[in-house]
C-alpha cells in the first residue's frame, strides 16, 4: 500500500554526493484538505516532508538512521499547486560532526522552497 502522504518518486545521487529528486504532488492528494478550499496550494511542512523523504532514502542507502535537529533559513517563495510536479535539489556536507543539506525545491525551474536542514543520527 502506497503512504498518500508522500510525494517523492525518483531520488537520484550526483557524482558530488548530493541528491536530485523528482515529485509529484497529486490533484487529490491528502495535503489540499482544507488548504485551502476553492484555492488549493501544497502547504510548507508537505515540502520539507518531501524533503525530508529524499534526504531518509539517502541515509538508507548509508545504512544510517537519521532524524532532523534543525531547520534554518527556510523560505517558501511560491505556491505549489494540485498535479504539479517539483524538482529537489540537496548538496550534503558534513560540518563540525553535524550533517547538513541545503535544499532547493522547483516548480518548472522556479524555486518554491529553499533552507537548510540538519540531521543527526539516531
Amino acid at each position: 500500500m502506497t503512504d498518500r502522504w508522500k510525494l517523492l518518486k525518483d531520488v537520484q545521487w550526483t557524482a558530488s554526493g548530493g541528491i536530485e529528486a523528482k515529485a509529484e504532488v497529486p490533484e487529490n492528494s491528502v495535503w489540499f484538505k482544507g488548504h485551502f478550499p476553492g484555492e488549493p496550494i501544497l502547504p510548507g511542512i508537505a515540502l520539507i516532508s518531501t524533503v525530508y523523504e529524499a534526504v531518509l532514502k539517502d541515509a538508507s542507502r548509508r545504512g544510517e538512521s537519521l532524524r532532523i535537529s534543525s531547520l534554518k533559513r527556510v523560505r517558501f517563495t511560491g505556491p505549489v499547486h494540485p498535479g504539479e510536479k517539483m524538482t529537489l535539489i540537496l548538496a550534503r556536507e558534513v560540518q563540525n560532526g553535524e550533517t547538513l543539506f541545503r535544499f532547493k525545491v522547483t516548480v518548472r525551474e522556479t524555486p518554491v522552497c529553499s533552507g537548510l536542514m540538519t540531521v543527526v543520527k539516531e
